[in-house]
């Protein structure tokens, strides 16, 4: 993933936990418009902070704007590092609630 990209689908699931470290995290993961689009996210921070308790629900249609980040992976196994690519969700644009 380079630089910024959105992702349009519906929320096919939700999942909402608070981590002891970050605080709110949402998980989402969409039913996109565009085949093979990355369809999971992560939802930390502020962002999560604005969508959490039922402010988002199953079969909404959002938009997902992303940037991508490089975090260090560790392998357990021999301590090898490495960076790696990941998208960090920037925010979320409900385009229609989708509820009946």
């Amino acid at each position: 993933m380079a630089g910024a990209v959105s992702i349009t689908g519906e929320i096919a699931l939700l999942w909402q936990d608070v981590d002891p470290y970050d605080g709110d995290v949402i998980l989402l993961t969409l039913d996109t418009d565009e085949t093979l689009a990355m369809n999971t996210f992560e939802l930390r921070g502020p962002v999560a902070q604005r969508f959490k308790d039922g402010v988002l629900e199953e079969g909404m249609r959002v938009r997902i704007d992303c940037r991508s980040d490089v975090i260090e992976m560790v392998n357990i196994e021999t301590g090898d590092t490495s960076d790696e690519d990941v998208a960090v969700v920037v925010d979320v644009i409900v385009l229609d609630a989708g509820i009946a």
